[in-house]
Formats: structure tokens, C-alpha cells, sequence
């Protein structure tokens, strides 16, 4: 990398709305950065582009002038760093500018992944970007120098960044670019709005969870004694428990972690190992193991962290911060709740319960909700050209297809109903062989051998062979490119990763899932905004995006014209990216009082 040369040596301030004119007049609507300082309001403003770098300064608290101003800055293109910070700034004062972000751009370019700014400016200017002042009071008194230079230090690093990355961006970059981009109004309303948590029902889930736990713990005591293993939360103290009991015949076929290299106590893999063992003392506590860990699980996640979430917002909502592009495939992530970890309705031994239904509509409303069913299947087959494949999803049933392979016999469970357990079976076949699993990889998940996993993979890459063959196409260009070429036109650079192929085959089929997604919401959050312009006094808000799914919370009287338009903005959406396909059983969902209780209409 060459050594980093700023395209400006010196800011300069700005303390009244006239040097503020002119300033915005020299930058007239050429691109150029903007950060903000300030916590309950805009105490700074920092500006830098090729004609110039300023900071300006809003005065303190009592004395504010932002919101005589915030207008102004409508006509700019504003280039930023999460763009939802001054995205809502300006919406508090009605204003709604173009605000561009880098960070978007930057994981068009590389691929997703979580990062500051900090980290951006490392990656492309190679400068470590002092961040003391972050954190200080900014909205009364005078600042200080390091406060100012810091401001705008934001504004100048944001700038040359940008410019960096522009001069790497390829028309292809771009789409991808405004495909992110384009997402961040819809995210806004979801943050903002969050979902209504019923307090009452979802303790009753807590007391179930944590009096299972606890018998499940009392059983594995009968079986396991503290001696062998002090803490049942240990991984490390499972893993050499379980090292000195197994053959080694499991051992070799046991998945370990990446990370450690320790045997997995994935609740799957205990499972799988609970079957094999099945009716024995080793193998109950494999199951039991497994049980125990779900539901902590579900505790930690899901239990009081709801409650507190729901408690903290002041009107029982549960709000979080979607990330977006957060996975390196630019997948969503979210935090502080994590609801796009929130399963759906599960039996827990013997008995049915759901986390779903626990979110609920205000009085009067109802919620809408369409999930994308099997997009991954049928993107894999589209990405492929498998025409087999998207027959067997979009006409067929896949898992079952799958499971036939397995069970040797065709599987079908609407006409027998011992298959349905079988057809079950089928989804991990499916999602481990497009993702690229191995033999080994599959016998371990299924409890099954060496060779027969072998079998399994060799009938489906029979059945499927282009679905089957593009992991290998992928991987070999990305040996050569040394990035895989997304369906929306961006990149994932392999830095240095190594271009396995459980990477070639997950990310152009989890990118091409993002990019449906993301072209819904675009179209949603258009979609909502003119409806509530025809319908002024209807509660119409987009609340939430889980996985492959949106959620709405809607006036009850218009909640089928909602649900008839998000199904529409759904399939566009799918449409946008992969035309002219069928959109035939693209999505299922419908409406109701709360999130487990949906019903089509």
C-alpha cells in the first residue's frame, strides 16, 4: 500500500448560518463526506470533498441552530459512515438528503463483514485513527482543539476512503452498492418500530425452560457424576469426557471446532451420536446433553433478555439493530436482542410451545408476515441452471427427494405418515451437500457411515448434477480470481481464506438470498410509504426482517390490502433478480394477532 497523503492539511470553521451558505454553495451537489457530533443533538458538523474541509459548529444545547438549517443540506449528496446515525438526525427536522455509505461500498467491493471506521480507514488509507474523543461531552460548553481535530478528521478520512474505493469499484460493484444502500430507509423503520413482546405469556415459557433445564441436569447427574465432569457447561471438560469413553472409530468421525479443535457438543452432533447409541446409559446422556444445552440456550438468547429489551423501551416494544451485511455473504445480522435467532414453534418433549407467539399486535391492529419458502434451494437451482432441482422446489418437495436417496424407497409423507420423520431427514442432506459438505462431514451429521454418507452425496449429484458441479466451477475461478462474482454484481475477495469449497458453494447462494431480500424491502418500504399517504390515520409500520421473512404491524381494517402488498413486493423482489421464473409457492404467510398465529386469506 502507498503511504496515505490527505487531500486537505487544514479545516475551517464555521460559526454562523452565512459561513454555513457559502459553504454549501462551494459544495454545491458534488459528492462529499458528512459526519455528525453531538448525543441529543447535531453540536458539529464536519464536511470535507475535493473543493474544501470545514467543521461547523451548532453552539451548545440552549443555543442549537441545526434545526433552522437541517434543510439546506437536502440538495447534497452526502457520502457518511452508518448512514442510519445522520439519516435520523435529519429526519427529526424533516429532512431527508441522499446519504451515501462508504461502508456499503466497501463489502460491494470485499465482501460483508462487521467494521468500524476505524477499521475501514485501516484497510484503505493504512492509518490508525485515534478515537479518545468519541466518547466525550459534546453538547454544551466549549469544545476543545482534540475535539475538533478528531470531528474532522471523521469528515476528511470518510473522503479519502471513498475516493480510494470508487477508483476500485466496477459498474458491477455499484449495483451492488445501491442494492445496500437502498436497504437502509426500510432497516430505519424496523429499528424504530421493533414488536410488541406480551410480557405475561413469555414468562410462562421461562418457567418451562428453566424446570426442564433442571430436570435435564438432574439426569445427567445420575449418569455423569461431577468428578468426571465439574461443569456441564464446559466444552472442553465434555470434549475430554467423551475422548476417553469412544472408540476410536467415533472419535475420527466426531466434528471438532475450527477454533479449538475440541469434540463439537453441538446440540446436532450429541444428537446424532444419541441415536447410535441409542438405549444406553452413553447414549442417554448424549440426548440428555443435547436437551440441556437447548434450552439453555433459549434461556440466554430468549428468556429474560426479552423482558429486560421490552422493559427498557418504556412502551413494551422489543427493538434491536439490524446489521446490515453483517456476514462476510452481506447476510443481515442483529443485535441488542438477537431476533434473527427467534425459532419458530418447536416441541419441547411432549410439549408445543412458541417464542413467535409471544410478539403480538397492539389493540386493534394484526400483523403481517411472508416468509421466502426454500429460497435457498431454489436459488442454488437458478444460480445452477438445474432445472430438475427447481422443479423438485417449486412443484415438488426436494426434502423428500432427498430422503428417497437415503431411504432407497421413494419417500412420501402425505401418503404415509411414518415418512414425515424421514422427510425431516431430508433437509440436512439438501443444505449439507449445496453448502459442501463432505462424506465425513455428513456421516457425522447423520450418524451414518463413511461410505453410505458417500452414496448419499454421489445420488444426489446424479439427480442434480449442475446444482452439484457449480461448487467445483466456483471454486476454480476463485482460485484464479482470487474472488467469487456475486448474482448482484459485487465481489468477495478470498483474502487469505482458502477457497474451499463449503465457502464456493455457501456464498454466491446466501448472497443471491440477501439480494432478493433486500430488493423486497427496498420495494416494501416504498410500497408502505404510499400507503400511508392514502391511508393517514391507519398504524401501517414495517416492524421487522427475520432470515427470509418481513413483518408488518397494520390497522386491522387495512390488513389485507397489506398483506395482498407485501406479498406483491416479495415476489417483485425475487422477480428483480432472477426474471421471468416461476414465483409459484415463493412465499407463505398471512396475518393475525400475533406472530405464531398466521393465517393466509
Amino acid at each position: 500500500m502507498t503511504e496515505y497523503t490527505p487531500s486537505h492539511t487544514k479545516y475551517k470553521m464555521i460559526h454562523t448560518a452565512e459561513e454555513l451558505e457559502d459553504a454549501l454553495d462551494v459544495v454545491g451537489t458534488n459528492p462529499a463526506a458528512l459526519d455528525f457530533e453531538g448525543w441529543n443533538i447535531v453540536r458539529l458538523a464536519q464536511i470535507c470533498n475535493a473543493d474544501g474541509w470545514w467543521v461547523i459548529d451548532f453552539g451548545p444545547a440552549d443555543n442549537n441552530w441545526f434545526n433552522e438549517v437541517a434543510h439546506w443540506f437536502e440538495e447534497g449528496k452526502w457520502i457518511v459512515f452508518n448512514s442510519g446515525h445522520e439519516k435520523r438526525y435529519f429526519a427529526k427536522y424533516d429532512s431527508y438528503p441522499t446519504c451515501w455509505d462508504v461502508g456499503y461500498l466497501r463489502r460491494a467491493i470485499e465482501g460483508g463483514g462487521h467494521m468500524s471506521l476505524k477499521r475501514l480507514v485501516g484497510w484503505e488509507l493504512g492509518i490508525e485513527m485515534d478515537k479518545t474523543e468519541q466518547a466525550s461531552a459534546w453538547d454544551d460548553g466549549d469544545l476543545t482543539q482534540s475535539q475538533l481535530d478528531y470531528a474532522a478528521g471523521d469528515a476528511l478520512y470518510t473522503w479519502d476512503a471513498w475516493r480510494k474505493l470508487i477508483e476500485r469499484a466496477d459498474a458491477g460493484h455499484m449495483q451492488a452498492f445501491n442494492l445496500l444502500d437502498g436497504m437502509a430507509d426500510g432497516v430505519i423503520e424496523m429499528e424504530d418500530a421493533g414488536l410488541l413482546l406480551d410480557p405475561a405469556y413469555h414468562k410462562t415459557l421461562i418457567v418451562h425452560w428453566q424446570k426442564l433445564s433442571d430436570e435435564r441436569t438432574a439426569q445427567i447427574r445420575e449418569l455423569v457424576t461431577e468428578d468426571e465432569v465439574p461443569n456441564l457447561n464446559s466444552g472442553k471438560q465434555l470434549s475430554d469426557f467423551y475422548s476417553r469413553l469412544l472408540p476410536d472409530e467415533v472419535l475420527e468421525t466426531w466434528p471438532k471446532t475450527e477454533k479449538t479443535g475440541l469434540l463439537s457438543t453441538a446440540n446436532k452432533d450429541l444428537m446424532n451420536l444419541a441415536g447410535i447409541y441409542g438405549g444406553t446409559p452413553l447414549g442417554d446422556s448424549f440426548r440428555l446433553m443435547a436437551e440441556r444445552s437447548t434450552l439453555q440456550k433459549y434461556l440466554s438468547s430468549f428468556g429474560e433478555t426479552l423482558l429486560a429489551a421490552a422493559k427498557r423501551s418504556k412502551d413494551g416494544r422489543v427493538r434491536c439493530r439490524y446489521n446490515i451485511a453483517a456476514a462476510i455473504t452481506c447476510r443481515f445480522s442483529s443485535s441488542g436482542p438477537n431476533l434473527q435467532q427467534v425459532p419458530r414453534d418447536r416441541d419441547f418433549f411432549g410439549q408445543r410451545m412458541s417464542i413467535r407467539k409471544g410478539f403480538i399486535a397492539a389493540e386493534g391492529n394484526l400483523l403481517v408476515s411472508y416468509d421466502y419458502s426454500g429460497v435457498e434451494m431454489r436459488v442454488m437451482g437458478l444460480l445452477s441452471e438445474d432445472e430438475l432441482l427447481i422443479h423438485d422446489v417449486v412443484f415438488g418437495d426436494v426434502h423428500s427427494e432427498a430422503a428417497s436417496l437415503a431411504a432407497g424407497r421413494k419417500v412420501d409423507p402425505k401418503k404415509n405418515k411414518g415418512d414425515k420423520e424421514l422427510r425431516q431427514g431430508g433437509k440436512p442432506i439438501n443444505f449439507g451437500i449445496i453448502y459442501g459438505t463432505t462424506a465425513l462431514g455428513l456421516s457425522g451429521r447423520q450418524g451414518w457411515t463413511f461410505d453410505f454418507a458417500d452414496s448419499v452425496i454421489q445420488k444426489w449429484g446424479a439427480r442434480y448434477p449442475n446444482a452439484y458441479n457449480m461448487r467445483n466451477i466456483v471454486q476454480t475461478e476463485a482460485k484464479a480470481d482470487g474472488y467469487i462474482r456475486m448474482v448482484d454484481g459485487g465481489t468477495i475477495y478470498m483474502g487469505k481464506a482458502r477457497p474451499s469449497l463449503t465457502r464456493c458453494a455457501n456464498y454466491p447462494v446466501q448472497r443471491a438470498a440477501l439480494s432478493v431480500m433486500a430488493r423486497a424491502i427496498i420495494r416494501h418500504k416504498e410500497s408502505l410509504d404510499d400507503l400511508r399517504d392514502m391511508h393517514p390515520d391507519a398504524t401501517i409500520m414495517m416492524c421487522s426482517t427475520i432470515h427470509d421473512a418481513l413483518i408488518d404491524e397494520c390497522s386491522a381494517d387495512i390488513a389485507p390490502l397489506v398483506m395482498a402488498t407485501m406479498k406483491r413486493d416479495m415476489e417483485l423482489g425475487f422477480l428483480d433478480v432472477f426474471p421471468d421464473r416461476s414465483i409459484d409457492r415463493l412465499v407463505e404467510g398471512g396475518m393475525g394477532p400475533n406472530w405464531g398465529e398466521l393465517e393466509e386469506v
